[in-house]
């Protein structure tokens, strides 16, 4: 392991001597085993070594991770950087990623250290891959896992998950386990625990194959690349916030091109790629053939793309803040308003019982009180018996845009247990069965 290690930072140059090396640690056994390669090597490498860890407390064993850090960075005789965060809100993942790379940078450039390593492996790759290809990233968002970004290293990129717990289990090295990496309502661990153990069944090396044409994209994306950035520059006028250019000029490239040249104008304005589809830029691409005039995409995240006749310009939307809409008790037979919305509560005899998407009927004993109100940190939903679905996945699921979320009405029984998301789902738990005789109907529209 310490052999791959050191040829695979050496053909990659990842790291140089004299280097202040930050190394983000959670607990898990790849973070884990990362630090205790470093520590070993540190002296043939001539590097400095400390330890960051973020404590998000989203979790009972959060505050046993942070613990178990901490004593490891003592163990090791290294510097700890560690913060203790309140993560609320939606999108947790994402959230957790910026929050934890923001904590690395700020800590690298307050300490002036040089580089910040994390553990991602092999498998890491491979899953990215997949929940890159499943969104329609484009070839560069396929590769976007490299062993150096800027000053972030990947030392470990060269091997598997397998190899890392087989050296820990080897070198007697204690980690702490995730209970989350089992939830299969997130999409990572359905393609790890899921997805890829089927293709495996099919080709066994598959994990390799699959690295070797990640390898081969990567050359390919390489010179695209170029050729991109040759037509940017003369078709794209960047601006403060903002990316414009005549479509007149767009069309004159390849269709593949054309979308290229639309990805890199959104990186620029947006910053990056993430949440960005193949469907968005396709989107894009049907504004720039619409007939003359002025018409608009908006785009995840607030980005505003206009046509003006022949111009197109990309940039982000400005208006104000979506103000909440407070939580209400929905009142048999009346009318109430929340939001961009109107609900109704009537009463309804079984006969009557034909639902659509803004119209339900539920069982009256099982929700004698009903409520109205947005969304919350840890929201989930019952989908069928003993499973449950996050919020945020059923909204991405349903498309529905990212700056309505916050305000879209989710009805909760008094237990505060979501019974009904208006046009998206149902909680089975709440529906009618052959033996009700009385049922109540709810009924959302929006304004």
């Amino acid at each position: 392991m310490e052999k791959g290690f050191l040829a695979f930072s050496k053909d990659n140059g990842l790291i140089e001597k004299g280097d202040h090396i930050l190394v983000g640690v959670s607990g898990g056994v790849d973070s884990v085993v990362l630090l205790d390669i470093l520590t070993k090597l540190q002296k043939k490498l001539g590097v400095c070594l400390s330890v960051a860890h973020i404590n998000y407390g989203l979790r009972k064993e959060s505050d046993r991770d942070h613990k178990f850090v901490k004593e490891l960075a003592e163990r090791y005789g290294l510097p700890l950087f560690d913060k203790k965060v309140k993560l609320t809100g939606s999108n947790i993942e994402e959230r957790a990623r910026d929050i934890r790379y923001g904590f690395f940078k700020k800590v690298c450039e307050k300490e002036k250290m040089d580089k910040i390593a994390v553990a991602h492996h092999k498998n890491d790759l491979v899953e990215t891959f997949f929940l890159n290809l499943s969104r329609g990233s484009g070839l560069t968002g396929l590769v976007s896992m490299k062993p150096k970004s800027g000053n972030l290293i990947r030392p470990l990129l060269f091997t598997t998950r397998k190899e890392i717990e087989s050296y820990a289990r080897e070198n007697k090295i204690n980690f702490v386990e995730d209970v989350t990496n089992k939830d299969l309502s997130i999409k990572r661990n359905l393609i790890r625990h899921k997805v890829i153990p089927e293709l495996e069944k099919m080709n066994p090396d598959f994990l390799q194959v699959v690295i070797r044409e990640i390898e081969d994209l990567r050359g390919a994306d390489k010179v695209i690349s170029g050729i991109t950035e040759k037509y940017y520059g003369k078709i794209v006028k960047e601006g403060k916030g903002s990316a414009s250019m005549s479509t007149k000029e767009l069309a004159k490239i390849s269709l593949y091109l054309q979308s290229e040249v639309l990805r890199k104008s959104t990186r620029y304005v947006k910053g990056d790629l993430r949440d960005i589809s193949r469907k968005n830029i396709e989107d894009i691409l049907k504004l720039t053939k619409v007939a003359h005039g002025t018409k608009k995409v908006v785009l995840p995240q607030g980005l505003l793309v206009r046509r003006i006749y022949d111009k197109l310009e990309i940039r982000k939307e400005e208006k104000s803040p979506v103000q909440k809409p407070k939580s209400i008790r929905l009142e048999m037979e009346k009318e109430a308003i929340f939001g961009r919305w109107r609900l109704f509560l009537g009463k309804s005899g079984v006969k009557n019982t034909k639902q659509s998407k803004n119209l339900v009927f539920l069982d009256i004993q099982k929700t004698p009180t009903l409520r109205v109100r947005c969304r919350k940190a840890g929201d989930r939903i019952s989908i069928s018996q003993g499973k449950t679905k996050s919020l945020q996945d059923v909204f991405v699921d349903a498309k529905i845009p990212r700056d309505e979320r916050d305000s879209y009405p989710v009805v909760v029984s008094e237990k505060d247990e979501i019974v009904w998301i208006p046009g998206i789902r149902i909680n089975p738990n709440y529906g009618l069965d052959k033996n009700n005789k009385y049922s109540v109907s709810v009924k959302a529209t929006k304004i």
